[in-house]
């Protein structure tokens, strides 16, 4: 067994899924698809690029699994996905190179790692060359070439100095062919360079637009996308200015290997897009989800039967993939901008969802019914715009399905359930607020500009929906116009013969006073109303309620120059008396030339005492802008954007609050503020909180004094994760093990079993059934009993499940606890099978003169084949036959941790190692390091190691005020020593 002591001890747990567990399999499926690539020699195989990683499907795209071992920041992509001989290609967000030799079942980094901010110039700017090149189109950098596998890069030679390169593409049959696109050296009428070599890079030839281009006189014309076929290459041409419905793009093709180009269809797009052609007929080609079958000539929009979210709308498509076996069976897959993947097998005659396994929707609100746990319901909710399915709903098994008959909604932020009404399923009245889908726009063809406000109501446990908007203004372009809504709440004491707002709170419903708040009416300034509506009527009619609420300051009539608040996201009531609400808010600010600065305007936390009629500003104590002191604006501060809020069920003057910082950036943990006077005065109360970006508050309606807070991560070396206070956010400990690094931004507790608990994250929905941990470590008590020595695994003569700073995990319990992607069973997990041959616990102590480190948290075990081979030069590959821990030091300058591996033995060609950030918080340099610099003693199977915070050993940066540890020893056969075998 394994025991981790700094001078605390914690163990160690396995982060792949749990194997025949009580759990369901993940999901609501679907989500972000940002690029599709068809596998060239097999027919059955896809790869996608996702809002939440690398997937690939091998039947078809029937079922898709995710492809990310060895990837150093896995569960995020930037789109880039390239498709050699034998070899896929992708930068991770971080910008480091991978490769992958076996179909990305595993991902190698190259050692290469991309100049800051150059990722996301374009979706095509990799690809694979002739031997052992790879071409990086790498914006201001130029064009790139490695011509030692990726390892390092340099300026491809023969080509004009100071160019900005977008894309770069290889021809499958050739790979010494290339094609390079830039934006410079642009021509009068703004088309800019293409460069040709036939021959490896060695030479360039200009490429000459024969073809008539749209002369907009606009600038930044360029390939954003080429596609080979035998005797014609074809090549999407964007004009950035060219709109009459959005994005457009000519279609060019060329006989000559793109010397020479001819051809000018228009074709609307959605960036990022894609082209194809048919293997079996180069005349057939496709730009997203419109075909071509006279070379690009003339284009027809593809069928959109089955191709819609809720029967009605229809998604726009990003990219376009065809199977290399088109010409047996026509299949195609469609990938769409927030609903997954559409696959036919009739050349889009019908088309059906390919969503199984394909875990990329981001999920901003869970709610569980009271009538049924099983029943879960999940709202998809991004920050940008377009047909999604919007809700989904957990059935028998968890599976899901779409709740969204008659919803034409694109996005959800809230769904909730009016509890009075809930004795089953069925006749249960449920709301939801985002954004919908306006037909009425004629300014804009393309849906995927309109944002129309919605407010959607269902009296059926959400198995039909109507619009609700009574009231509401319109515009001519955007139909109700109230702008982006975010949270809906019901006042408990509104049904039909209510005792009154201090009265018994409503059994017998339907609730009928309902709350919402968004970013309020459109406009260039002023009053800003409607970012807080109010419905008397079960939701029927609504009118404004944001009197008090903070003017827009803007010193243009049009343009950037303006200041504002941006809108209201939480709003709660006190549960003993529905007169008082409270509200979150948060403001932004513009320079002159559109960039981001600090605002001035007061923003923060407001509050009524009149059911909403009036608002005043209560946020004395926050922290707020730099720049932004107590009466620099009428009425307040601009306090830091305020996303979440909780109240107390018990005591409801005590009240939390969520910071955050949206125009400086992240580091520091997420800030939390408490309240104990109703929200006249608030202290910061976050001591624990590691992960930053807080996004949810949930305060526990039946246990006074718990409450959670999600934080949404900002990468893999500073990664979100779900904290507990149960002392009213005196202190809070992390309950992460399980989730990915962009953790959290939604959670909710099931209403018939409070130790279950919900994460919306941007992977679907995950679940935890809370298990009885006394120390708060993060391993259960239950866990920790199992340990060696009969849970006293440091045999110090006091149980480990006492000890917060001695965590213990059982080699054969691993993975018994944490939490599991999908929605939770009645029954408990299932053990997992041992996967290390020895327990271990870890056990820490404070160094030097430190006080704190008084606890370590989320201890595990991690599986290192989720991670990829630990491989050096001159030194092999280490294995790791006994998993390596995983924990977390929270307020710990400093510490001496023991790892204990209980039941091992470690002789010649052991060595300690860690995995994660050469520097603290870099996401591009996390890998497997060399660590034996940390280690300061080893006896048996006990190695004593020294970590500091913000030092080589430490995920976060030193602004987290925390140590996350993640390595352990590692076995060498034969190590070599300057470059000689001993």
């Amino acid at each position: 067994m394994t025991k981790l002591s700094a001078s605390l001890i914690c163990a160690a747990a396995l982060s792949f899924a749990l194997a025949g567990s009580a759990y369901a399999s993940g999901g609501p499926f679907g989500g972000s698809i940002y690029a599709l690539r068809a596998d060239p020699a097999n027919a059955a195989r896809v790869y996608a690029t996702t809002s939440n990683g690398i997937f690939r499907s091998d039947d078809n795209g029937a079922t898709w699994a995710s492809k990310e071992v060895g990837l150093t920041s896995p569960h995020a992509s930037n789109g880039v996905l390239a498709l050699g001989a034998s070899t896929l290609w992708t930068f991770d967000t971080a910008g480091q190179l991978h490769r992958s030799t076996n179909a990305g079942d595993s991902w190698t980094a190259t050692g290469y790692t991309a100049p800051s901010g150059v990722l996301g110039v374009a979706f095509y700017s990799l690809a694979e060359g002739d031997g052992s090149k790879v071409w990086f189109a790498a914006g201001t950098n130029g064009l790139l070439l490695s011509t030692n596998s990726g390892a390092t890069f340099a300026p491809a030679s023969g080509l004009p100095a100071g160019q900005t390169f977008v894309s770069v593409a290889t021809d499958p049959a050739n790979r010494a062919h290339v094609i390079a696109s830039t934006t410079t050296n642009c021509d009068a009428k703004g088309v800019c360079p293409v460069y040709v070599s036939s021959n490896g890079g060695a030479s360039w030839s200009p490429s000459t637009l024969s073809g008539t281009l749209p002369a907009t006189g606009g600038l930044f014309q360029h390939i954003i996308a080429v596609a080979y076929a035998s005797g014609a290459t074809y090549a999407l041409y964007e004009d950035p200015n060219y709109r009459p419905s959005g994005y457009a793009a000519s279609v060019l093709r060329s006989t000559d290997g793109g010397l020479s180009w001819t051809g000018h269809s228009i074709v609307e797009i959605e960036p990022p897009a894609s082209i194809a052609v048919s293997p079996a007929n180069s005349n057939t080609v496709w730009v997203d989800a419109n075909k071509s079958i006279d070379g690009g000539a003339t284009f027809a929009p593809l069928s959109s039967n089955g191709r819609t979210t809720n029967g009605t709308l229809v998604p726009t498509v990003s990219t376009v993939a065809v199977s290399a076996g088109y010409g047996t069976t026509p299949r195609l897959w469609l990938g769409t901008q927030f609903a997954g993947v559409f696959a036919t097998s009739n050349d889009g005659a019908n088309w059906a969802p390919s969503d199984e396994g394909l875990e990329a929707t981001d999920i901003r609100s869970v709610v569980v019914s009271p009538a049924d746990s099983s029943v879960v319901y999940a709202a998809y909710g991004d920050s940008l715009q377009d047909p999604s399915q919007a809700l989904f709903r957990s059935g028998a098994g968890g599976a899901w399905s779409t709740s969204n008959h008659s919803m034409n909604a694109y996005q959800l932020r809230t769904v909730l359930i009016d509890p009075t009404t809930a004795s089953s399923v069925g006749s249960t009245t449920m709301y939801a607020v985002g954004s919908g889908y306006d037909n009425s726009s004629a300014f804009y063809p393309s849906a995927s500009f309109v944002r129309n406000s919605g407010i959607y109501k269902s009296v059926d446990g959400g198995a039909n929906w109507v619009n609700e908007s009574g009231g509401l203004p319109t515009s001519a372009s955007h139909g109700v116009s109230v702008g982006y809504l975010r949270t809906i709440i019901a006042d408990p004491r509104s049904c039909a013969g209510n005792s009154g707002p201090t009265g018994a709170v409503c059994t017998v419903g339907p609730l009928q006073t309902l709350y919402v708040t968004g970013s309020g009416r459109l406009g260039s300034g002023g009053a800003h109303p409607y970012r807080v509506m109010k419905s008397v009527d079960g939701g029927v009619n609504w009118a404004d309620s944001s009197t008090g609420l903070p003017d827009d300051i803007v010193s243009e009539p049009t343009g950037c120059p303006a200041e504002y608040v941006g809108g209201v996201t939480p709003i709660v009531m006190d549960p003993a008396d529905s007169r008082v609400l409270y509200i979150g808010t948060f403001a932004e600010a513009y320079d002159s030339n559109c960039n981001a600065i600090p605002p001035t305007i007061a923003s923060g936390v407001y509050k009524s005492v009149d059911a909403g009629a009036h608002w005043t500003w209560s946020s004395t104590g926050l922290r707020n802008y730099d720049g932004s002191t107590a009466g620099a604006s009428p009425g307040g501060s601009a306090v830091l954007d305020t996303l979440s809020l909780a109240i107390d069920a018990s005591n409801p003057n005590t009240l939390w609050v969520s910071t955050n910082d949206g125009n400086i950036g992240f580091g520091a943990p997420g800030e939390l503020f408490k309240s104990t006077d109703a929200g006249a005065h608030w202290t910061l109360s976050n001591a624990g909180v590691t992960g930053p970006d807080v996004r949810a508050l949930l305060a526990d309606p039946a246990n006074a004094g718990t409450v959670y807070a999600a934080s949404g991560g900002i990468d893999a070396a500073d990664p979100g994760g779900v904290f507990k206070s149960t002392d009213g956010g005196a202190t809070w400990q992390s309950i992460s093990v399980g989730l990915p690094a962009f953790s959290a931004t939604a959670l909710t507790l099931d209403p018939q079993d409070s130790s279950i608990l919900y994460a919306g994250t941007t992977g679907g929905v995950y679940s935890l059934v809370q298990s009885t941990d006394t120390d708060g470590d993060g391993v259960p008590d239950a866990v920790e009993d199992a340990g060696a020595n009969n849970g006293d695994a440091n045999n110090d003569g006091i149980k480990d499940r006492l000890q917060a700073n001695v965590a213990t995990v059982p080699a054969a319990l691993v993975g018994s606890y944490g939490w599991h992607s999908g929605v939770a069973n009645a029954a408990r997990p299932a053990l997992r099978a041992q996967v290390a041959v020895s327990d271990f616990f870890v056990k820490a102590l404070p160094s030097g003169n430190g006080t704190d480190c008084k606890r370590t948290v989320d201890a595990s075990m991690i599986d290192t084949s989720t991670l990829g081979a630990d491989s050096v030069a001159h030194h092999g590959t280490y294995t790791y036959p006994n998993g390596i821990a995983h924990f977390e030091l929270p307020q710990c300058a400093a510490a001496n941790v023991d790892v204990a591996y209980t039941t091992a033995s470690f002789g010649a060609g052991w060595t300690w190692r860690y995995y994660g950030p050469s520097v603290p918080g870099d996401a591009s340099t996390i890998g497997w390091h060399d660590a034996s610099s940390l280690v300061l003693s080893r006896v048996n199977g006990d190695w004593k190691i020294h970590l500091v915070n913000g030092q080589f050993g430490s995920y976060r940066p030193a602004a987290a005020g925390s140590i996350l540890f993640e390595g352990g020893p590692a076995y060498n056969e034969t190590i070599f020593t300057d470059n000689l075998e001993p």
